[in-house]
């Protein structure tokens, strides 16, 4: 439905509302991005409802676009003023203002129109990524094969989901959405389905990676427990990662326990839970050896975090510059990966 036709007659407000409409209408804007186009719309209508533009801002897009109107929206909007959600006079958040801003170098940009956005909050401070030596570390620390605290199935699934990992910076969504046949019969490469970004209406093409020797090792210690695991279920599992115990599930009405068998596919909690498992053990072994030898921390050292994204990120960077000074072009098959 277009949202021009139900604007009040304010010609800014109207050229406004059919350069949202046709943004609604790009398949490369996501649903939520729509949202928040049509909310801003709605904000501007309650803006000019409260008298609070200067009377330029009636005549056209490009001056109600301009910068002196732009930041009288913004005034406005911090203050609470020109919420649609039933919370007039609370401020709105600094994500909330950024998304506004962004929706307004989409539409001026569509429209052909100059624009510029007065300073915004800014972005809050991702977490630290984790360095290639802890990494490194995280890594021999479950090759050692001595850790008593995890079972063999355990760590034997951990070093090929790890090295999955940093081969295709894969987040714990790609890495719940990869199935068996993702795998090259040779496991030389894996296909890598990234999940769709909060601006995309659908998800990216998918990326093909190539396998370090490491990693390919490391799946072949892992395929024959995962089979084990998987053939004695009545349907066929087709994910890459499953699950090495029963798994408590929730409750039937009569109060009975719903357990799942070995081998069902890992969900995103279920991913999160190894890495931090994994984590802390190192975070627990260093900690203890620190004590032992009363010399300090290593400045190399840091303990690891215990999500996955702050590991994936530091991958996906490192990839990224190695890419860079290629001088690769990023393509449909992608075929990058760490050093063998």
């Amino acid at each position: 439905m277009s949202t021009a036709l139900q604007l009040p007659l304010v010609p800014s407000l109207h050229a406004m509302g059919r350069v949202v409409d046709a943004l609604c209408r790009d398949p490369d804007i996501g649903r939520s991005r729509q949202k928040q186009l049509r909310a801003l719309l709605g904000a501007y209508e309650r803006a000019f409802g409260l008298g609070g533009l200067p009377p330029d801002a009636y005549d056209d897009l490009p001056s109600l676009l301009a910068y002196d109107t732009t930041r009288a929206f913004f005034d406005l909007a911090v203050k609470g003023l020109v919420r649609g959600d039933g919370k007039t006079g609370e401020s709105e958040s600094d994500s909330a203002l950024r998304a506004r801003g962004r929706c307004l170098e989409l539409i001026a940009a569509k429209a052909g129109v100059p624009f510029e956005l007065p300073d915004m909050p800014p972005p809050p401070d991702l977490a630290p990524v984790v360095a290639a030596p802890v990494r490194q570390l995280l890594m021999q620390h479950f090759e050692k094969q001595v850790d008593r605290q995890v079972t063999e199935p355990f760590r034997i699934r951990f070093l090929a989901m790890y090295g999955i990992v940093l081969d295709t910076a894969s987040s714990s969504g790609s890495l719940v959405a990869q199935h068996m046949a993702h795998l090259a019969a040779d496991l030389s490469t894996l296909r890598v389905h990234r999940p769709r970004g909060g601006r995309a209406a659908t998800p990216p093409p998918p990326e093909e990676w190539p396998l370090s020797p490491a990693t390919r090792q490391a799946l072949r210690a892992y395929l024959p427990l995962r089979e084990s695991l998987v053939a004695p279920l009545e349907h066929p599992v087709n994910h890459l990662w499953v699950s090495l115990e029963h798994n408590h599930t929730g409750h039937r009405p009569d109060g009975t326990t719903i357990q799942e068998p070995p081998g069902v596919p890992l969900r995103m909690g279920g991913i999160q839970r190894i890495f931090a498992k994994a984590a802390e053990l190192l975070n627990e072994e260093m900690e203890d050896l620190i004590r032992r030898r009363a010399a300090g921390r290593p400045p190399e050292w840091e303990p690891m975090p215990t999500r996955l994204e702050p590991l994936r990120r530091a991958v996906a960077l490192e990839l990224q510059q190695r890419e860079e000074r290629q001088g690769d072009t990023p393509q449909l098959l992608v075929v990058r990966g760490r050093p063998s």
